[in-house]
């Protein structure tokens, strides 16, 4: 084999096997570098949620109750259901992170 074929061999063999010198390194994934991005603590994530969570239960719950008053109850069904989902929407938030407390007060091993 003449030097350049074994140079090309080298590094094709070394393309495929993923060491070359910028390959070393471990890719980051897209959450990784979300957390990276937007690193926030989770108690004062919780609290800003909160707060959206608050201000749109009182304007479904506004928005229902003038409905009932002028007598347009389809409205009212639908802000009604509005104001459902955003219950599910807390729900679900509140799920994720007594989920995520669990996991970190029991060392990060997923239970069985």
């Amino acid at each position: 084999m003449a030097p350049n074929e074994t140079k090309a061999a080298d590094d094709q063999s070394t393309i495929a096997s993923g060491t070359a010198d910028g390959e070393n390194e471990k890719q980051q994934n897209i959450m990784d570098i979300l957390d990276e991005l937007i690193s926030v603590n989770r108690s004062i994530l919780a609290k800003i949620l909160g707060v959206c969570v608050c201000v749109l239960l009182c304007i479904s719950g506004s928005l229902v109750y003038s409905e009932v008053q002028a007598g347009r109850t389809h409205l009212a069904l639908t802000y009604g259901g509005f104001f459902i989902l955003v219950l599910g929407l807390v729900a679900s938030v509140a799920f994720v992170l007594f989920e995520v407390s669990r996991i970190e007060d029991s060392g990060g091993k997923k239970a069985d």
